[in-house]
């Protein structure tokens, strides 16, 4: 009987300390006001893989309920999800990170962040884009090595669509045209002082 009770001790205690680590990163509930509106919301904070900021007009109180006088009401905070080697890898106890731009080498067995998915044209050998999976785009275990630095991939060239080109070429026919035409009225002016000052030689002759 003493050894079952015992067990069953140190069974709460471990369940309990095993809790507490995956559940750590999580920050309690708090509690906001607006002063100017009267209002009062609870909020939650996020964890080390989100980063929370009261709207505008909100502060955090020290209070874990509504002062006398508020009204309560649900309001959200304004978060962005970090971008960072825990937040973005397989299992993490945080919420989801900013993980799009990670990539992979599962040859190497290595993990990466470019700066920009959307702006590669191509990755280096055998790198290739996270798969999606239900918690985003991860490093798929935790024996990958993370690279310290972004991976460089090959930047997109952005070609001209037609419209574009057609522009282009308009404005150079413009800009021809207008050459053109400034050459014409020079010599035009040119010709008239040529034949104004034969006139004026002649009269001085007479």
């Amino acid at each position: 009987m003493r050894k079952n009770l015992i067990s069953i001790i140190f069974a709460v205690i471990f369940i309990t300390l095993m809790s507490s680590s995956v559940f750590a990163s999580m920050a309690m509930p708090r509690y906001g006001v607006n002063k100017q509106t009267k209002e009062c919301s609870e909020f939650f904070m996020g964890d080390e893989c989100v980063h929370c900021t009261f709207p505008d007009g909100w502060q955090m109180i020290k209070e874990s309920q509504c002062p006398t006088g508020y009204k309560e009401v649900q309001k959200n905070l304004v978060c962005t999800s970090n971008k960072n080697f825990f937040c973005c890898s397989v299992g993490h106890s945080g919420a989801n990170g900013d993980c799009e731009d990670v990539v992979v080498n599962d040859i190497e067995q290595k993990c990466a962040f470019v700066e920009d998915i959307n702006e590669c044209e191509k990755l280096p050998e055998n790198w290739i884009q996270a798969e999606k999976t239900e918690f985003g785009r991860v490093c798929p275990s935790w024996e990958y090595e993370w690279l310290n630095e972004s991976l460089y991939c090959e930047a997109k060239i952005i070609e001209k669509n037609d419209d574009d080109k057609k522009d282009i070429i308009n404005s150079n026919k413009q800009q021809d045209s207008n050459a053109l035409y400034i050459l014409g009225i020079s010599a035009v002016i040119i010709i008239l002082l040529i034949i104004l000052w034969f006139f004026l030689i002649k009269r001085r002759q007479k």
